[in-house]
């Protein structure tokens, strides 16, 4: 072979190395949702209000439009003796649709679950997982917390009508330094009390006057008291019940 053909020769060998290996033309893979916001695990008495915001986007940052719904999953550990984070025995608590909400309640775009599956002296992790329509999960969010025994609740809760206002007192609760105050929750007479207490900051005297009422209306008020255990803030069960129904003239 002379010396032209050789260059020719190696020209095209260098071409074709050049151009590499196609393989066959990939799917475009779909985009998963992207984790849930705001997780939150709260004790409320003997249980465990555990809340999140629906995603609104998927991984990529494009927009979420096939949410089907959440796998719920929890693990209880030892605070004493287990290292939660060693291993994941973590069971599913819960299947979460959407369109069909059933032990789950939606305020907005955040989701409220109620667990009284709980023991003082454990930990809890929960675990959301949400998911499309096609079944495929997306990024997970995750949160321990320490379940302990709660705080008595105040005792001797009475309201007072008056026109346009609602005064209330209760006695106050024994629990030193780790008290931080109370919380008051109020609902009408057909209602149940909602998740979130009347005040806006946790109330430190042992008394409140509520001029957000109407008169003639029946109103129903409970109160937990609210202390911070093991870094976390706890609140007790509600206590008893106190009525009120402001009138003019009063």
């Amino acid at each position: 072979m002379n010396f032209k053909r050789f260059s020719i020769l190696l020209i095209i060998l260098l071409l074709l190395a050049g151009c590499g290996r196609k393989g066959p033309v990939q799917p475009l893979r779909q985009p998963l949702p992207a984790a849930p916001e705001a997780l939150t695990v709260q004790q409320l008495g003997m249980r465990f209000l555990v809340a999140w915001n629906l995603p609104r986007s998927n991984q990529d940052g494009s927009p979420l439009t096939d949410l089907e719904g959440f796998r719920v999953f929890k693990m209880r550990y030892d605070l004493a003796q287990d290292c939660p984070e060693c291993r994941d025995t973590s069971v599913l608590l819960l299947e979460v649709d959407t369109e069909y909400l059933r032990e789950v309640r939606r305020v907005g775009d955040r989701l409220f679950l109620w667990d009284d599956e709980v023991e003082a002296g454990f930990g809890y992790q929960y675990s959301v997982v949400p998911h499309n329509r096609k079944g495929r999960d997306g990024e997970a969010v995750r949160l321990r917390v320490p379940f302990v025994q709660p705080p008595a609740a105040p005792a001797g809760l009475a309201a007072e009508s008056r026109d346009r206002l609602v005064r209330l007192r209760w006695q106050a609760v024994a629990a030193g330094e780790d008290l931080l105050g109370y919380n008051l929750y109020r609902r009408k007479a057909d209602e149940p009390f909602p998740l979130a207490p009347q005040n806006r900051e946790v109330l430190s005297e042992t008394a409140f006057e509520d001029f957000d009422v109407e008169n003639g209306q029946n109103y129903v008020y409970a109160v937990r008291t609210v202390v911070r255990s093991l870094g976390e803030r706890v609140e007790s069960t509600l206590s008893g019940p106190a009525q009120a129904t402001p009138q003019a003239g009063l």
